[in-house]
């Protein structure tokens, strides 16, 4: 039986054009928890905001937060897991204000680079919002609980031949 690793909530992130660490080959899972935002940026007319935050890694958005509707102090409790191969590329996370209808405002973004965290040990950290075009703008905060993982005997060609005989099974076409 082939389990996707979708079915089993952790998203694979591809390779990138970033230097790999030879020093360890294999895969790591990392997984986060979206706790909260704080202080975030007023971008509505009411002097609210309709957050949500998007997680990219090598430019690939790995992870999308729910909606959470006039709030500045959202609370998300959203946790998703991923497989890395490069701790050297860091987890780039950026907030919107959802507009029905209209361009989704930006509300600001930070990084958290994931060769400085400590394997095996879950820590709470605190982003600091940044917008590089108004560098002293306060805009929020996020407290994230994040912990990242060794992923022992799995490399990326063994996460390459599950996705593919995956992606054979779901292209199946039957012809009667």
């Amino acid at each position: 039986m082939i389990v996707s690793l979708s079915t089993l909530g952790i998203n694979k992130v591809g390779p990138s054009n970033a230097e790999t660490s030879t020093s360890n080959p294999g895969m790591f899972q990392l997984d986060i928890v979206l706790k909260k935002g704080h202080n975030l940026a007023i971008r509505d007319r009411g002097g609210t905001s309709d957050p949500y935050v998007k997680f990219k890694i090598a430019g690939k958005e790995v992870f999308r937060s729910r909606i959470i509707h006039k709030n500045l102090n959202p609370v998300w409790d959203e946790k998703v897991s991923l497989l890395i191969e490069n701790l050297k590329e860091p987890l780039y996370v950026k907030v919107y204000d959802y507009d029905f209808g209209l361009q989704d405002d930006f509300m600001g973004s930070a990084y958290l680079r994931l060769e400085s965290l400590e394997q095996k040990r879950p820590m709470e950290v605190t982003l600091t919002l940044k917008d590089v075009r108004y560098p002293a703008h306060n805009l929020g905060s996020l407290l994230l609980s994040v912990s990242i993982y060794p992923k022992e005997g799995i490399t990326r060609e063994a996460v390459t031949v599950v996705l593919t005989m995956v992606e054979m099974r779901n292209s199946v076409v039957l012809l009667t």
